[in-house]
């Protein structure tokens, strides 16, 4: 809106916002009030106004130094003193008190015709008011509504650049983010294809020790069952000679009998020399029976033995093979969150094999977290020393790895060993646990082995053995 105001209390105003003062409202109002009658009035009738507007002070003209609102000037003039001398010194001009009246009626006729117009101007007024309210209320919604959008497009700004910034950080650490990854990603093929060159060569190391095994255990086999081919002979031979001089020492006594039947009668003393030459041959035959069957009984433990060890370095060749296949698995997979859970197949077979051989099962090789320590466990199923034939026998060993040089030494574990309750109902399941601490001193130091023993009637108690399969769980707390 453009308007005109003769007023200066109430001429153009201005809203700056102080946040963007780019943006400039500038409002002029078509109506200004009187100074003295507060009344509102257009442009063109403000002046006008002012000439006859009743709340104008004016002097009075008595000179009582009195300024009176036109409006009033009349009573005033009634009550003024000097209005009062006046009247008594001008009683005598009767013409110019009936001049005066006729002034007066004119004068209220006067006033009446403004007090009609100055009720007409106040409705207007009022109206105009009214408009001037909404209008401010219009201007403070706006005003308001101008602030939030201030203090919203501040705040905006502010998120916008906060948001730049931390794009820009983000992306700052997504390229270094980016980078290390790509240095630790060629450090780890770097290492997994060192890794890889170390494992194909230990696996062909240990390919040429298993065949240089097998071939020494073939020479044994062979040398062994040659032997015992020997042995075999050689006791097929010792019994046949027995049995021919038995029969010859059987034929002799009988002839014996014989000569001495048939010389009984001749002379004593021939019989009795001819009955210590008996009883001397015969002593010579019992001799020679008895060194035959040390000798049966020596080979008998010669052979036990030699069965004993080919039946160990089997056992090794197939350890050696489990771990060469273990390593090939390890090469892609490890098992590094310091938890195994271990299943022995033909429990049965296993056992009687241990009473027999004194056999050792092996674990696979597992580690307490990444890069960690090497871990294996071992278990002699029918007991070792004094706890053989009654117990199962156990140990959690600390093997020789790839990263020992970096890890802490002395060496300090704490794990639990559980033997798995197989219930088909799992609440009722109740494992076997036993605790065991594992310490090493160093990595090129030979462990002191901590046993601990699980009695064979607890084994076969409940459900730990099921389908002639045992379960060993490993837990490594610390």
């Amino acid at each position: 809106m453009s308007l005109n105001s003769n007023n200066s209390n109430n001429s153009t105003t201005e809203d700056r916002r102080s946040s963007q003062p780019k943006s400039t409202t500038i409002i002029k109002y078509e109506k200004s009030s009187c100074l003295f009658c507060n009344e509102w009035f257009d442009a063109q009738t403000f002046t006008e106004h002012l000439i006859h507007c009743g709340q104008v002070l004016e002097e009075c003209p008595n000179n009582c130094h009195v300024f009176i609102p036109r409006i009033r000037m009349r009573s005033h003039l009634k009550e003024c003193p000097r209005n009062k001398q006046q009247q008594q010194q001008q009683a005598h001009q009767p013409r110019l008190s009936v001049s005066m009246e006729r002034l007066d009626q004119h004068a209220d006729h006067r006033v009446q015709v403004l007090e009609q117009d100055i009720t007409t101007i106040r409705s207007v007024l009022n109206e105009e008011i009214r408009q001037r309210l909404h209008l401010i209320t219009d201007v403070g919604n706006i005003r308001k509504h101008n602030q939030v959008v201030e203090d919203w497009t501040r705040d905006t700004d502010e998120a916008i650049n906060e948001l730049r910034r931390q794009l820009e950080e983000e992306g700052a650490q997504r390229v270094f983010a980016t980078e290390q990854n790509q240095v630790d990603t060629q450090y780890c093929c770097n290492i997994t294809q060192s890794l890889k060159d170390q494992v194909e060569l230990k696996l062909d190391d240990m390919q040429q020790h298993i065949n240089q095994l097998s071939a020494d255990v073939s020479y044994h086999q062979n040398q062994l069952n040659d032997n015992i081919i020997k042995l075999e002979e050689l006791v097929f031979e010792n019994e046949r000679l027995n049995r021919d001089k038995f029969a010859q020492i059987e034929q002799f006594l009988q002839e014996i009998n014989e000569d001495v039947k048939t010389k009984l009668g001749n002379s004593s003393e021939f019989a009795t020399s001819k009955q210590a030459t008996l009883d001397y041959e015969v002593k010579n035959v019992k001799s020679m029976v008895c060194e035959s069957d040390e000798r049966i009984e020596k080979l008998q433990v010669i052979v036990q033995d030699l069965d004993k060890s080919l039946h160990q370095t089997m056992q090794s060749i197939a350890d050696i093979e489990n771990q060469l296949a273990m390593q090939q698995r390890i090469a892609s997979v490890q098992n590094i969150r310091g938890h195994l859970i271990w299943r022995i197949k033909d429990y049965s077979k296993k056992l009687e094999e241990a009473k027999q051989y004194d056999t050792i099962l092996h674990s696979a090789m597992f580690s307490n977290k990444a890069f960690g320590y090497a871990l294996r466990l071992d278990i002699y199923l029918n007991g070792k020393g004094t706890w053989k034939g009654r117990n199962l026998i156990a140990c959690l060993n600390v093997l020789s790895g790839e990263y020992d040089p970096l890890l802490n030494w002395p060496c300090r574990l704490q794990a639990e060993i559980i033997i798995r309750d197989q219930s088909s109902i799992p609440l009722e399941a109740q494992d076997y646990v036993k605790t065991i601490y594992v310490r090493k001193k160093s990595d090129d130091y030979i462990q002191s082995n901590q046993y601990f023993h699980i009695p064979h009637k607890v084994i076969t108690s409940r459900n730990y053995l099921r389908n002639d399969s045992l379960f060993v769980e490993v837990r490594v707390l610390k």
